[in-house]
């Protein structure tokens, strides 16, 4: 892994190597647990959208959920959470999206659910289900949408809810509030806190992952490359027009801790984006990583450059162009920024 100053170090052989990280078979993710098809959509070229979030809410982007899923899962050695949790009854997980991490977090060993593929037989799976952990834990998954499988799991509740609107859980519900990828979705970061400490019970804690949507790079062999300067501008331009800002991984810490929250923990990591990394941890993280952007791309972009920058559909596809060009690019060393804070409510 990146040594204690976030050092990454570099397979020497990556640049002559003409390949490619993953072959096109490893690429197709399947039947992802997609039952519900009833979305309230707007369109933006051809990508759905639902309500007012920014991205996309279509079956590519399940997919995508689902590569994301199991990049946290590499990353945090197949832990489905940080925090020091001591017999949670009630659990909230905030934007579950398809619902992946809360039907990990309640799956048991009847009930078969993936992250991943049959094809990815060296893919990682939860060392030790929270329900085996946690036997008497109920689990609520909340989204605008409901893209989440419609099979039922014991003591799991998917409910469609906004989590920007007042919060209608009593006060001290919850031992576990969850939050991740919520970036560029939450207008007022310092009143969601507010609505967490409020649900959370005394002694409860909350847990939030988020990832940087810049494609940084250490040593300069990207320095001259527009497209992945631009990627940059155009994404924190969009989400301050929209009000809804994507700087959200290195400001979450402290908005927890201004929030009231005692016993605040940061663990940050990077991802690189492609198999370029001579540490092999890394190399399989960059290897999926590569793909989540190349596939993950268009939604990501298409509603904030269209909508709030004046982009048409054709110059956006025109731009991702440039960019895919040089996230293929092996002479460059990218990555990206991936924190996680957890901390416990007085």
């Amino acid at each position: 892994m990146a040594d204690q100053n976030g050092y990454i170090p570099i397979d020497e052989h990556y640049a002559d190597d003409d390949g490619t990280d993953i072959d096109d078979d490893s690429t197709e993710l399947g039947a992802l647990l997609l039952q519900s098809q009833n979305f309230d959509t707007k369109m933006d070229g051809d990508i759905m959208h639902t309500g007012h979030y920014w991205g996309p809410n279509d079956e590519e982007s399940i997919k995508h959920q689902n590569i994301a899923n199991h990049l946290f899962l590499l990353t945090l050695k197949d832990k489905l959470f940080l925090a020091p949790l001591h017999d949670p009854r009630k659990v909230l997980d905030v934007g579950t999206g398809a619902g992946m991490w809360a039907m990990y977090v309640h799956s048991r060993s009847s009930v078969t659910i993936s992250h991943k593929p049959p094809q990815l037989t060296n893919a990682s799976t939860p060392s030790s289900d929270f329900a085996d952990q946690f036997p008497r834990a109920a689990v609520i998954g909340t989204d605008l949408s409901p893209i989440q499988p419609s099979f039922g799991i014991p003591n799991l509740t998917f409910e469609i809810d906004d989590c920007c609107s007042a919060w209608t859980y009593p006060p001290n519900s919850f031992d576990f509030i969850h939050v991740r990828g919520l970036y560029g979705s939450v207008q007022d970061w310092p009143e969601f806190y507010r609505e967490c400490m409020k649900c959370l019970k005394p002694g409860g804690y909350i847990e939030q992952l988020e990832f940087s949507i810049l494609a940084k790079c250490d040593d300069g062999s990207s320095a001259d490359n527009e497209a992945l300067r631009l990627w940059g501008e155009y994404g924190f331009a969009a989400g301050e027009k929209h009000g809804k800002t994507f700087k959200v991984v290195d400001n979450m810490k402290g908005w927890i801790e201004e929030g009231g929250f005692e016993n605040v923990v940061e663990q940050r990591y990077k991802w690189p984006i492609g198999s370029w990394s001579s540490d092999p941890k890394l190399k399989e993280i960059g290897k999926w990583n590569l793909v989540h952007w190349e596939e993950g791309v268009e939604g990501w972009c298409m509603m904030g450059m269209t909508r709030f920058l004046g982009f048409s559909y054709n110059q956006v596809q025109a731009f991702l162009g440039e960019l895919r060009l040089a996230l293929r690019n092996r002479d460059y060393h990218l990555y990206q920024e991936v924190g996680v804070v957890y901390a416990r409510k007085p």
